[in-house]
């Protein structure tokens, strides 16, 4: 029954040929474009794995094909509600549970077919990305193309950051230059919007949601010139912070010296499962 509910709720698979058309129509030479392409092509091996798994369990259980220990294993951890291995390994996406991992994958899907058929999000949903910080380049990349009368050089440019004051449902319209980020979290902080910027955490809470971010490229030599207003917090893909987690470091407006948020320990999380 879990597999056939499982089998049931699975994305279709994105045609090849389709994805080529759709993304050519959207402009395929697009940094960001071309990352969407990889984004897909991603996932696609992901759902194809799901789907082949879940077949042969069906058979499996119906006695039709052997139960191989890797059948097994899956079998075992769905009973338990865990991610099989083998899932985890082709996605690289740890989840405490079947049901996060489920829901992250039905929601990349979503974005990635949404951004296909409808065009560029005003709002990208960065926790749904396999490569967040291949992302990241691609948007420094279609910057340096709008500067390319001005000679911009990709190695010269940084990203640049700015929390804006709206959530992502109050967001109507993407930016002229860069891009929208919304789903990122606060540790051992919180963002004051009234006064756009941090602030200790409210007692007891743990995680704080961070506004829409906008991010997009500057000059490093054009940085902003009073490093004491602005705390670089670090990026993590999860709340293991780890080298592989990292994903790049976002400029928070402070009015108190950023080595106190240094101290504490704050970081933005792309997920807080």
């Amino acid at each position: 029954r879990i597999v056939a509910e499982l089998e049931s709720k699975l994305p279709p698979d994105y045609k090849a040929e389709e994805t080529k058309a759709g993304v050519k129509a959207l402009g395929a030479t697009k940094p960001l474009n071309i990352c969407l392409q990889q984004e897909i092509d991603r996932l696609q091996m992901v759902i194809a794995l799901v789907r082949k798994t879940l077949a042969n369990l069906k058979l499996a259980i119906a006695g039709t094909i052997v139960m191989s220990p890797e059948l097994g294993e899956a079998l075992d951890a769905l009973f338990m509600a865990r991610v099989p291995p083998v899932w985890t390994k082709v996605s690289v996406l740890l989840a405490p549970n079947m049901g996060v991992w489920w829901l992250n994958i039905l929601n990349r899907a979503e974005q990635f077919t949404n951004w296909l058929r409808n065009g560029r999000p005003s709002c990208f949903w960065l926790t749904g990305f396999f490569n967040p910080t291949g992302f990241l380049t691609a948007n420094r990349q279609e910057v340096c193309r709008k500067h390319a009368k001005d000679s911009w050089a990709l190695d010269d440019v940084i990203d640049a950051s700015e929390v804006l004051r709206q959530e992502r449902d109050e967001v109507k319209k993407g930016p002229e230059e860069g891009i929208y980020i919304y789903g990122l979290f606060l540790d051992c902080a919180k963002w004051e919007k009234a006064k756009d910027r941090l602030a200790d955490s409210d007692p007891k809470v743990l995680f704080a949601p961070l506004p829409v971010l906008w991010i997009t490229g500057s000059l490093a030599t054009a940085s902003k010139a009073d490093k004491n207003m602005y705390y670089d917090a670090p990026l993590y893909k999860a709340p293991r912070r780890t080298g592989l987690n990292f994903i790049s470091s976002v400029q928070l407006r402070t009015e108190e010296q950023p080595q106190k948020w240094t101290l504490r320990g704050v970081a933005l999380l792309a997920t807080i499962d």
